[in-house]
Formats: structure tokens, C-alpha cells, sequence
């Protein structure tokens, strides 16, 4: 029997081959999109599941009055070793700390061989246990016990020592301006997976700090972690935590709550990092939830359509089945057989659509990770294939469940007495499902034009900062005491050269996060004290990027006063307290570099803000001093120039020489400001390309399936369409009657998707600081968009049967 059912459900395919096309590659389309997005979403949520589920990050909330102020994932060095010996839920803890604000331009040496490098971390010996490194080399409870030990990753013992054994060998470890030191490489651990949100290259041993951090609680730049013990309620370790800080840091806490300013620690899941976690001062760039249950919904969408593709063409195709229903009722085939029947027929479709989806993928995948740059899970594990499994037999109940019920509910002797001209309940469901298909692809459409409108104005909206033809030299990494005297060389030198126009200095660059920071508060005010952003420029700073002033002057290297004035940004004024940027000019502000450690500045200018960060975020304060005149080892180095030419290579090569003369021993490092500006954009340009693949796959396939139904419909009435033409219809006429019914439901289409989706895109331009306005013609133009390709969809069909001599169409009946 079940034989029979395959064999003429394969019989029934061949017979109506462009259905069946229309079915199949529809369905295959869906499943391509389904699966490639679930490889994507099992790649976002899998982030950190190798790393312990007990597992959590410490982060830093401070509040004024009641209001958040801010929230930081970085937090004191004190916090790991006293949690760790007074809290006894907590099994182990472990601080590490990035290079940023500890030194400038680390450089990492081996032999004639120097790079600088990002992914150098100083780290507590527990660390690589708390961590589940997995060791190559040397031993997880030796291998960073030693001050001046280093443990490396498999590329960088490839990169450094050329695949050959790296224990026991040495790094020159060059850390700015706080000279160099020798390493010893006691350790090598597999290269940190993909789905991690902190990689590391380097792991130094935390004793090599030359500070005794165990009891500094001023110093908010570490990352704590802490394992607790399985079954713990996290929330009685965070009272603990908080409990603990208290009572170190009671005393200046008490001080702050007078003028309404309070902290408290909370706890962070390991593996809520990634696609959770958007706190200040992330160790490396994390994703979002939004984003991945945004395309979970498109891929159901597209799924669904394509489903209703087939619910749809089987259905108006009942009349043609009708006769062969009856005669099956007749012959003594009862209900239970014919659904039967026809669940085969879904489940051949979708096997079959299934199995050309997973051909397609396998072609298609590649060039879909390389056009987006977005990691998808290279293999089907458990979870996804359940789902697979799960989706696969919803497609074949959900698209031959409502055909099955239709057709075996026909009455043998009517089908066989008369033809029968459908459903009633079938034409209106056809109806409601088409108006759902063109509903969604107009939602899709308005979705996609506005995440495009919005991605352009980021890239495009006025900065405050011109960040045209600026080229980034990274700053030397080897130095000593003849930096300064290299540096104007190289000033000087690189000046000459007749595309450079400009040279200037920092400690940070528009499109960086900054991470130096300090209070500040007018004197008479120390209850309004606020932490600011510090970045250090030198004097052609502020020309070079051609920042404009609101108040006051730049520096000036003629006056020697102002290597201790500072100059702030608008917001950074109005936060302390001054009514109007002029109000600030030869005031003096305080600089609290600790508690103990406070220093009188005078502040002689105040330039417009600038977008320092994505315009996903609000202008911060920000304060400059000339790095010149500051004891800061840890400030980064940057050289920006401005270069005027059409010939990069050759300007290129000119600098290059220029900074080899002055610093022959660093390597150059350089790239293009606006190019790394806008790479704070990767994610929504990836998301925008991604989403609008698949917004695109799922109008193709709804179109694909109005495409049959106008197929159909045209077949049905061509006796009709010959008779009126006989009659003098117009083709005007007709193809007005043809497409009558597809623009009503249209219209109701469009009527139904604005409300969800002008909600939907309203909520989410919500989460940008600077966003662009919800334009009506967006909403037009999806209308008119579905419209034309519904319409393009249906007229060719309609064209064929409008023009077709009507004798024909007659001798055809």
C-alpha cells in the first residue's frame, strides 16, 4: 500500500511538472534560508559553551540619584584574590587585564622578528584553569607561577618560532616607554575557538606587574571572574561580593552616597557575554540577541511562505483532483487512505526539496561567508539537526494537513454529477494566506529599507571631525630616552614629503573606545565630581582633524603654560557644572588622579563635540592634555597624517623610509581612519546584507507561488476569457478582470503589515543615540514595491491570455 501511495504521488509530480517545480524549489529555497540561518543563530548562542557554566564575569553599575550613570564590564584587581579568600561559595577567581592601560604599543620580539601585537593579556596564574585552556605545552598549575613567564596560543609559537618547540624558549617583551623585558615561554595552548568573547595570544604572568594590585581598589581597569560552586544561587554571591566591597571601601562609599553617587557589582553569565552584555569597556566587540531572534523570525517567514505556497497551489488545484477522489470513494478508499495519499505526496515534496536544499548549500555557503564575513556553524550538530528533523515534519503536517482535509472531504457523487468550481472555504483561505505571504513581504521590505536608511545616515551623518585622507601610523613600540628627539625627526622628516600635509599626535583615535579616564570637578563643587575621557594630543591635533573651537583656544607651543592647561569637550563641560562653554574659559578644574592625588588645571578651550564612537552612542566627556607634558606610559600612540595624493603606494613607501630612519627597530604599522571608522558598522552592514538576502529569498518565493496561482486561475477561465473576447472585450478589460482579485488583496496586504511594522522599526531605531526619522515613503515605497512585482508576477500570464485568439481559446475547451 504505502508503495502504491509513492508511486502515484511521483506520478502526480511528473504530471504537473511547472506545480511541482513551483513547490519543490520553493520549498528547497525555504530550507536553504532556514539552514543557513540556524547555522548562524547555533554560532551566536554557542559562544563560551566550551568554558564552565558556573562561571561569571564581575561588573562594575554606578548610579547618581537613584539613575543609572554607568555600566562597565571592568572593575578593581582587588576584587579576584579577597572574594576568593572570604566568600566560600566561590571555588576560584582569577583577574586579567589587557595591555591598554597598562602600557602603550606593546611589541612582542623574537630574534630579527617584531609585531605588534593586540591580544596580550596579563593573567592570575588560575586564570587558565578557570578559563578550560587546553595546553599543547608545559602545564596549567606551573606554566604561570613565575614573574617574567609567558604562555603563547599554537599561531603564535607558528608566527614566533616557526612551528618549532616554543618551551623554554624567550620573547623580548617591549612595553613602550616602560622599556623592555625577557620572557619565558613556560606554556602553549590550542588557539581560542571562534565563539569565545575574550581571545587571547599572550598570557603574561600577573606577578610580572611591577604593582602590588592585591589591595587596589582604585584602579578599575581588570577583568574578574569567579567560579562558584554548582547549585549556587549567583544572587547570594553577588550580596556577598557587594558585601565584601563594602567593607574595604566603606568609608569612601559613604562619602559618595552624600552626594547621591553609589555602585554595586553584579554578576554576568559567561555564556550571556556575547549576545547580552554591552557594558563600557568590553574586551572585544559582542553581538546581539535582537539581531538573532530578528533572523529567526525571517526564517520562519520564509519557511511559511513557502509552505503556503504549497497549501495554496494544492488546494486550487483540488478541482482538477476532484473526479479522481470520487472515483477513489466509490472503489472503497475511506478517509484514513486518502489522507494517507496525499501526506505522501507532501512528505515526496518536501524530501525532495529537503535534499536539493542541503546541494545547494553546500555550494552556496562558502560564497555566503565570504560575501557577509559572518561565521556560520560549519557542521549540523545535535541541536541543529533536531530542528531540522522538527521543521521537516511540521512542513510536511503543516503543508499537507489543510490540502489533505479539502480534498477527502469531497462528496463522490456530486464530483462525479458536476463539476465543481472549488472550495468556498479553500478560495477564502488561498485568499487570507496570500494576503499573509505579500503582508510579510512588504514588513520585510519597510524592514530592510530602514535598516539601510539607518545604516547610511551612520555613515554618512557630519562627525564634527574630518576624518578624510587621515593615514594611522601606529606609535613605536621600542623606545627610550631619545623618543622625543625621534619624533620631531620624524615630524619634520615625513613633513617633507609633498603629499604629506599634516602630522599630529595621540593617545587615541575617533572610532576607539576610550579606557583612560579620570574625575574632575570644579573646586569649589567636589560633590559634582564626574569621570571624564582623557585623550592626549599634541598641538596639531585639533588642526589636523579640523575640530572647531566654541569657546577659548588650542594649544599653543609657544606658551609654556599650557602644558598643564587642558582643553574639554561641550559635554564634558556642561556635565561640571558650567551653564555656557565661554563660562569655562581660565577656570581652574580639579584632576583627581586618586584620592590622595589631586591636581589644579587650568582649562583654556572648549571645542564642539565630536562623535568619538558609533553613532550607536551619545557623546561622552571627553578632556585633552598634551601627552608631552604627561606622565602616562599607558596612554596609547598614535600618528595621524594627512596625505593628498592619488599615488598611495609611492607616499607609502616615502613614509615608510621616513619612519625607518627614526625608528628602525619598531615595526610600521599603518591604515586608513575612515576605513577603521566606519568598522564599527561591520555588524549592521553584515546584518543589513544578511537580512536582505533572505528578505529578498522569501518575496522570490511568495511570488514564485502567486506566479502559480495566476497560472492556474488564467487556465480555469479561458473559455471565459475567449467569450468575451468574441464579444468585443478589450485586452484592457480582461487583464483588469485577471488582476482584480490580486490587487485587493494587495491592498489589504499593505493595510495589514504598516501598524507591525512601523511598531517594529520605531522600537528599534529607539536604541541609537543619533538615528535617522521613520520616513512615510518608506512605507509607500514597500507598497509599491510589492505591488510591481506582484503585479509582474501575475501580467505575464494574464498578457498570454488577454492576446490569445479567442477561437483558440474556444477549440481548446
Amino acid at each position: 500500500m504505502i508503495r502504491n501511495y509513492f508511486k502515484i504521488a511521483w506520478r502526480n509530480l511528473r504530471k504537473n511538472k511547472v506545480f511541482s517545480f513551483i513547490n519543490i524549489f520553493g520549498l528547497a529555497i525555504g530550507m536553504v534560508a532556514c539552514i543557513i540561518i540556524l547555522q548562524y543563530v547555533s554560532f551566536e548562542t554557542s559562544y563560551d559553551d566550551f568554558r564552565k557554566p558556573t562561571l561569571y564575569r564581575i561588573a562594575d553599575y554606578s548610579y547618581i540619584n537613584g539613575t543609572e550613570n554607568s555600566k562597565r564590564a571592568q572593575t578593581a584587581p582587588a576584587l579576584a584574590p579577597v572574594i576568593k579568600r572570604e566568600i566560600p561559595e566561590v571555588i576560584d577567581a582569577a583577574r586579567v587585564v589587557h595591555t591598554a592601560p597598562l602600557m602603550s604599543d606593546p611589541v612582542m620580539q623574537s630574534g630579527e622578528y617584531s609585531f605588534h601585537e593586540e591580544k596580550i593579556y596579563f593573567a592570575d596564574p588560575s586564570f587558565l584553569s578557570v578559563f578550560s585552556y587546553q595546553m599543547t605545552s608545559g602545564t596549567i598549575e606551573q606554566s604561570l607561577n613565575e614573574p617574567n613567564t609567558v604562555v603563547i596560543s599554537e599561531s603564535m609559537k607558528q608566527k614566533y618560532f616557526s612551528g618549532k618547540e616554543a618551551l623554554d624558549k624567550s620573547l623580548i617583551f617591549h612595553e613602550g616607554e616602560r622599556g623592555s623585558v625577557v620572557l619565558n615561554v613556560t606554556g602553549v595552548f590550542k588557539d581560542i575557538p571562534e565563539n569565545s568573547h575574550l581571545h587571547t595570544d599572550f598570557l603574561v604572568s600577573f606577578s610580572s606587574l611591577p604593582w602590588n594590585l592585591d589591595e587596589n581598589w582604585d584602579w578599575g581597569n581588570f577583568y574578574n571572574y569567579v567560579e562558584i560552586l554548582p547549585g549556587t544561587d549567583p544572587s547570594i554571591v553577588k550580596n556577598k561580593i557587594n558585601a565584601v566591597q563594602e567593607k574595604y571601601r566603606g568609608e569612601i562609599f559613604a562619602e559618595w552616597r552624600k552626594g547621591g553617587y553609589t555602585r554595586e557589582l553584579y554578576l554576568q553569565p559567561i555564556q550571556d557575554i556575547h549576545l547580552d552584555s554591552h557594558l563600557e569597556a568590553e574586551a572585544e566587540s559582542n553581538g546581539s540577541r535582537r539581531i538573532v531572534e530578528i533572523l529567526s523570525v525571517v526564517a520562519l517567514f520564509v519557511l511559511a511562505i513557502a509552505w503556503i505556497n504549497y497549501i495554496n497551489l494544492t488546494t486550487a488545484k483540488s478541482v482538477e483532483r476532484a473526479k479522481e477522489i470520487g472515483v477513489r470513494k466509490i472503489s472503497g478508499s475511506n478517509r484514513k487512505q486518502l489522507s494517507a495519499q496525499f501526506l505522501t505526496e507532501s512528505f515526496l515534496t518536501n524530501s525532495i526539496a529537503t535534499l536539493l536544499a542541503f546541494i545547494i548549500i553546500r555550494f552556496l555557503e562558502p560564497s555566503l561567508h565570504k560575501l557577509t564575513n559572518i561565521n556560520f556553524n560549519p557542521e549540523l550538530n545535535t541541536e541543529i539537526t533536531i530542528t531540522l528533523i522538527a521543521l521537516f515534519l511540521a512542513g510536511v503536517v503543516l503543508s499537507g494537513l489543510y490540502p489533505t482535509f479539502v480534498l477527502s472531504s469531497f462528496n463522490p457523487l456530486q464530483v462525479l454529477k458536476k463539476n465543481l468550481n472549488g472550495s468556498g472555504n479553500g478560495n477564502q483561505l488561498r485568499k487570507g494566506l496570500v494576503v499573509f505571504q505579500f503582508a510579510a513581504s512588504i514588513i520585510l521590505i519597510v524592514v530592510t529599507l530602514t535598516f539601510k536608511k539607518q545604516l547610511n545616515f551612520m555613515l554618512n551623518k557630519n562627525l564634527g571631525i574630518n576624518l578624510e585622507k587621515a593615514l594611522i601610523v601606529k606609535g613605536p613600540g621600542i623606545k627610550d630616552s631619545t623618543y622625543q628627539d625621534h619624533l620631531s625627526y620624524f615630524k619634520h622628516e615625513v613633513t617633507q614629503i609633498p603629499s604629506v600635509k599634516e602630522v599630529a599626535v595621540s593617545s587615541s583615535i575617533p572610532g576607539r573606545e576610550l579606557s583612560w579616564g579620570r574625575s574632575f570637578y570644579q573646586p569649589d563643587s567636589p560633590e559634582n565630581r564626574h569621570g571624564v575621557n582623557i585623550v592626549a594630543v599634541d598641538e596639531d591635533f585639533f588642526d589636523l582633524y579640523e575640530t572647531s573651537f566654541v569657546a577659548g583656544r588650542n594649544f599653543s607651543k609657544e606658551n609654556t603654560s599650557d602644558r598643564g592647561a587642558l582643553i574639554f569637550n561641550e559635554t564634558a563641560i556642561h556635565l561640571l557644572g558650567f551653564q555656557k562653554a565661554g563660562d569655562a574659559i581660565q577656570k581652574n578644574i580639579i584632576w583627581e588622579e586618586s584620592e590622595n592625588d589631586l591636581h589644579s588645571k587650568e582649562i583654556i578651550g572648549v571645542i564642539k563635540d565630536f562623535n568619538q564612537e558609533s553613532l550607536q552612542k551619545e557623546v561622552g566627556p571627553i578632556v585633552f592634555a598634551l601627552k608631552q607634558y604627561l606622565n602616562a606610559p599607558w596612554a596609547g600612540e598614535y600618528y595621524s597624517l594627512k596625505v593628498n595624493t592619488e599615488d598611495y603606494p609611492k607616499a607609502m613607501a616615502q613614509i615608510k623610509e621616513k619612519w625607518n630612519q627614526a625608528f628602525p627597530n619598531s615595526p610600521f604599522e599603518y591604515f586608513f581612519l575612515d576605513e577603521f571608522y566606519n568598522r564599527q558598522y561591520q555588524a549592521e552592514s553584515q546584518f543589513n546584507l544578511l537580512f536582505s538576502v533572505f528578505s529578498a529569498l522569501a518575496i522570490f518565493i511568495a511570488s514564485m507561488g502567486l506566479f502559480g496561482l495566476s497560472y492556474f486561475t488564467t487556465t480555469q477561465k479561458i473559455k471565459e476569457i475567449g467569450i468575451r473576447k468574441v464579444n468585443g472585450a478589450r485586452v484592457s478589460e480582461i487583464l483588469t478582470m485577471l488582476n482584480n482579485n490580486f490587487l485587493k488583496w494587495m491592498a489589504i496586504a499593505f493595510v495589514v503589515s504598516v501598524p507591525p511594522a512601523y511598531y517594529t522599526m520605531h522600537k528599534w531605531l529607539e536604541s541609537f543615540a543619533y538615528r535617522t526619522n521613520l520616513s512615510w515613503w518608506i512605507f509607500a515605497l514597500a507598497g509599491i514595491l510589492a505591488l510591481g512585482i506582484a503585479l509582474l508576477t501575475v501580467s505575464w500570464q494574464s498578457w498570454r491570455a488577454a492576446t490569445r485568439n479567442p477561437v483558440e481559446a474556444l477549440r481548446y475547451e
